[in-house]
């Protein structure tokens, strides 16, 4: 008897929504480790091929996330899935 572990990815491909899945999974892993001063000040609006695009209200809180980027990639890539993100882009948000 298969788990759901095996199940729900062929489910997700089925209903074609692998990129909302993905992103979802991104979004949850980046909140969490971003951590909860920034959490309020940022948000992860896409992943685009490789690039996690991240908005962010300030460009000081952008420059932050930059110098933190390897860390970052590393728990979204866990969480997300491949392919990998290799680098983040920074979006002013508004």
């Amino acid at each position: 008897m298969e788990g759901i572990g095996e199940i729900l990815p062929r489910v997700v491909r089925r209903m074609g929504v692998q990129r909302q899945v993905r992103l979802a999974r991104a979004q949850g892993a980046f909140s969490e480790s971003c951590g909860e001063y920034l959490r309020d000040h940022v948000r992860v609006v896409a992943v685009e091929g490789s690039v996690l695009v991240v908005a962010c209200a300030h460009p000081a809180i952008a420059h932050q996330l930059q110098m933190e980027s390897v860390a970052l990639l590393e728990a979204v890539n866990r969480a997300a899935g491949p392919p990998p993100l290799r680098r983040m882009r920074f979006v002013s948000e508004g």
